[in-house]
This record gives structure tokens, C-alpha cells and sequence, in this order.
């Protein structure tokens, strides 16, 4: 389990706001490690994790998007049942709330990457340990 800065984007809902993001940090050297993005009316959360926030800081302020940046939760989770639910579970016992969260398994692994966001980061990180 890892504290990770995470950056989230605000883009207009129209086609090709992922690839004109995208590309602005490929070209600044910059690799994604993990994303999330949902369309809204207006603008649009584009969440997030690089290799090089200070790089891809200025990727994107050259793009004249909104920028903030938060601390978020990455767990690596064995890919079983029941393992998401005692996540949560641990989080609702401890009365952290979960603001969103996303995810992922690769095919072939046996592990699942989970990013949680949450209201309390050092209750949460409490709560988990010895996941």
C-alpha cells in the first residue's frame, strides 16, 4: 500500500480530450501509470498517476486546463473474492468514507491495483495494515 499523488485534469466533455492530454505527456517524457475518466456536462475529471508530476504539471499547464492534486491510497490486492470487500469493510469500521475508487487486474497476474480516494488518508492507511 502506497500514498500516491495523484493529479486530476479538468477537460471539456468532447471528443479527443484523452488523446490531447495523452499525447502532451507523452511528449514531455511523462508515462501514465493509472487512470480514471468519466464525462459530465461541462467539464470533465480526467484523474491521474505519473511518473513525473512536476513534468506532467507543466505538460498540462501548457494545455491551459484546470490542474489540482491530491493524495490518494494505490493498494495491491491478491486477485480473490471477497478481498475488495474487506478493504471496504475495514474503511466502514474505522468510519473513513470512500470518495471514489478505481481499479484494475492484468491479465495473467494474480494481483489487483486499487486506488481509493478517502476522506481520511492516515485513518485509512491505519485501518488497512497487514492487508
Amino acid at each position: 500500500m502506497a500514498k500516491v499523488k495523484q493529479m486530476t485534469v479538468w477537460v471539456q466533455s468532447t471528443p479527443g480530450q484523452l488523446a490531447r492530454v495523452s499525447r502532451a505527456l507523452a511528449r514531455a517524457g511523462v508515462n501514465i501509470t493509472a487512470f480514471s475518466a468519466s464525462s459530465t456536462s461541462g467539464e470533465s475529471p480526467l484523474r491521474l498517476q505519473v511518473s513525473s508530476p512536476a513534468k506532467a504539471r507543466k505538460a498540462l499547464e501548457a494545455l491551459n486546463v484546470r490542474i489540482s492534486e491530491e493524495e490518494v491510497l494505490r493498494v495491491t490486492l491478491p486477485d480473490k473474492r471477497g478481498k475488495l470487500a474487506e478493504v471496504s469493510e475495514r474503511l466502514g469500521k474505522a468510519g473513513i468514507n470512500v470518495q471514489y475508487a478505481y481499479g484494475t487486474v492484468a491479465k495473467g497476474t494474480k494481483k489487483a491495483e486499487v486506488v481509493l480516494a478517502v476522506a481520511d488518508l492516515a485513518g485509512a492507511v491505519k485501518a488497512l495494515r497487514g492487508l
